[in-house]
């Protein structure tokens, strides 16, 4: 691992010089995991270099060859006792072995209660008011999704809640909306615990997850594409892509292709599972797909149950396959190409 150590910070010629070293040291190395973008700005010997992150002057250690002019991704490795930074390589496969071993099992909130009942005494009775009524609504809701009779509507509140929208909402203004996400409750329980080893590795998962789902977003073509997370507590990972063609910016909202989604899924005692759907006027095809021919397979002794499950539609088209991808490398490697940024270097 190449890393960066930023022994002393320098205040930027500017409008920002007012604020002192420390505070926009905590602003930006916030998080184990926080991904940012630097330029190398010169070169100071002995292994040292002066960068510029998010405005900020620095003068950091590091072994690898870096040259001014050259722009850095890094990611926050460790805060203390000294700052740690890595550098991340642009390619799918390493970001996702760097970063999204993170994740764990989709947005559940019962990992992170079981770590507050771990200490004693349970500190969740001290939280602020607004945080501990976001993380109980969030997970009642989960918790009673399955026995919803209008599951649709319950599960756009979800996604709704997460606060992908959290950043645009403060931009706006907005301070209602973006501080009664869930993301606006686990970035103040982060703040609050981050010295408590479990309670900030868990709130620190979660936060990952949503803001990979932020920047998958993001780096998307937003206009033809949009990637919803599922925080369902019965799948372990799992998002519903919906994509348009260009053809779609015209006002046929009617079109075939305004019909074209995909499930994509792992579950427990399942694996990965990808479901294709395109419904034309006469057609709704459906291509199941697993990760390996057993389970595909065993899929296909349900066709008539699963036609029978789906209503509103005339002829049901159903195939099965074994070529099901992991939904998140999947996600990772058909939003960032091979060769591109995970940061929008044009910025």
């Amino acid at each position: 691992m190449v890393t960066i150590t930023p022994p002393t910070f320098i205040p930027p010629i500017g409008p920002t010089t007012s604020q002192t070293g420390d505070r926009n040291k905590g602003e930006n190395f916030s998080k184990p995991g926080q991904l940012l973008k630097a330029m190398v700005l010169e070169t100071k010997g002995a292994n040292r270099f002066l960068l510029d992150i998010s405005g900020q002057h620095l003068t950091a250690e590091s072994k690898a060859t870096l040259t001014p002019g050259q722009t850095l991704q890094l990611q926050v490795v460790k805060t203390t006792p000294q700052i740690e930074l890595k550098i991340v390589t642009s390619t799918p496969d390493q970001f996702f072995g760097r970063s999204i071993t993170l994740l764990g099992k989709n947005i559940d909130l019962t990992e992170l209660f079981q770590a507050f009942k771990q200490q004693t005494p349970s500190p969740i009775s001290t939280l602020p008011p607004p945080t501990s009524n976001i993380l109980n609504n969030f997970l009642a809701l989960q918790q009673e999704i399955l026995s919803d009779k209008n599951g649709g509507q319950a599960i756009k509140l979800l996604i709704d809640q997460l606060g992908l929208g959290f950043e645009n909402a403060l931009a706006r203004g907005d301070k209602a909306a973006a501080g009664s996400s869930l993301k606006a409750a686990l970035l103040d329980i982060a703040n609050i615990f981050q010295n408590v080893e479990n309670i900030a590795e868990s709130t620190t998962r979660l936060l990952t997850i949503i803001e990979l789902f932020q920047l998958a977003q993001l780096h998307s073509q937003s206009d033809r594409q949009f990637i919803l997370p599922l925080p369902l507590p019965f799948i372990e990972q799992g998002y519903l892509l919906v994509k348009y063609n260009d053809d779609n910016k015209s006002s046929n909202r009617d079109s075939n292709l305004d019909k074209r989604f995909s499930l994509h899924l792992t579950m427990a005692e399942l694996g990965n599972i990808q479901i294709d759907f395109l419904k034309t006027e006469d057609v709704l095809y459906i291509r199941f797909r697993t990760d390996s021919q057993e389970k595909a397979d065993f899929a296909a002794l349900y066709s008539e149950q699963l036609k029978s499950a789906v209503s509103g539609t005339g002829h049901i088209n159903l195939s099965f396959s074994a070529d099901a991808p992991d939904p998140i490398t999947d996600l990772i490697q058909h939003l960032i190409p091979e060769g591109n940024s995970i940061i929008n270097t044009k910025a």
